[in-house]
């Protein structure tokens, strides 16, 4: 289960713009303090004090580079919600241990930053107010992706049980 407060973007925001590539080999910590500073630094403050997103079309459309992924998950990001993803940020996001979700009916609502969400990853339902969302529940893979961290966490997690 995840359960946190939604930071809200809109439509088409780009893993350019979540961070940008001279970032890209910064350390977790200098991620973190950079991520969305495209957008603004209130949309960094924003990001890092709320660890579910709530955005719109197209998250993370426009680059392959798994930085944007790491760069969200080291600023203490969860779980993201959207439209739509692109499918590079997609896979770039769960390897990095952070939760997608494409719930188009809670994404063209009207959340707003600092609103509860709670996420039932093995009933597939997310709690918005007084409304349920159903969604796909995640594999058992990308559940223990996701417990654990990282891919390259649950990969060591496999080696030591071998």
């Amino acid at each position: 289960m995840i359960r946190g407060t939604a930071a809200t973007f809109g439509d088409h925001v780009s893993a350019d713009v979540v961070l940008p590539a001279r970032h890209s080999f910064l350390p977790p910590e200098g991620m973190a303090e950079t991520v969305l500073m495209e957008m603004g630094p209130e949309a960094n403050r924003k990001v890092r004090s709320h660890p579910i997103i709530v955005a719109g079309e197209a998250f993370g459309y426009g680059t392959g580079r798994e930085s944007p992924a790491r760069a969200l998950r080291a600023a203490g990001v969860k779980a993201v919600i959207a439209k739509t993803f692109s499918r590079l940020f997609f896979r770039n996001a769960i390897n990095n241990g952070i939760l997608v979700i494409q719930c188009r009916e809670l994404a063209a609502l009207h959340v707003q930053d600092g609103d509860e969400i709670t996420i039932e990853l093995t009933k597939g339902l997310i709690r918005w107010k007084d409304r349920t969302f159903p969604f796909p529940p995640v594999t058992d893979v990308v559940a223990n992706i996701i417990a654990a961290g990282n891919l390259i966490n649950y990969g060591r997690q496999l080696l030591a049980r071998a």
